[in-house]
């Protein structure tokens, strides 16, 4: 009741002159999207942001921090190259005389001895 008679001015300089955790709506699309940060105050020019939040359609929500989403991607991309190699690694064979060879199939044994065939009739 008391900020009604302040000048607004006034009262924007107050609040960046406080120091503490201070939230801020950064960007707004009303009535369904608002952005909320969170900002640690430790004097009038020196604000860290904490966190952000989001208000979709009425529900709140913590947006994930930088450092989450990359890991949770590398994570996933590590373990899509794991299961990569897995699969290599089942159709290599190894025989002391021959060393290292990959593992044909059935089909792809005689599609390259009929191709061998063919070369050599040629």
């Amino acid at each position: 009741m008391q900020t009604q008679f302040n000048d607004l001015q006034q009262a924007s300089y107050d609040l960046k002159s406080m120091v503490g955790v201070e939230f801020s709506v950064t960007h707004q699309e009303p009535p369904s999207l608002f952005v909320i940060t969170k900002f640690r105050r430790a004097s009038p020019t020196k604000v860290t942001p904490i966190a952000v939040y989001y208000i979709l359609d009425g529900n709140a929500y913590e947006a994930p921090s930088v450092h989450s989403i990359v890991s949770t991607r590398a994570l996933s991309s590590i373990k899509q190259v794991e299961k990569a190699f897995a699969l290599a690694r089942a159709h290599a064979e190894f025989h002391p005389a021959t060393g290292y060879s990959w593992a044909e199939s059935n089909e792809q044994k005689n599609a390259r001895k009929a191709a061998l065939k063919d070369i050599q009739l040629s």
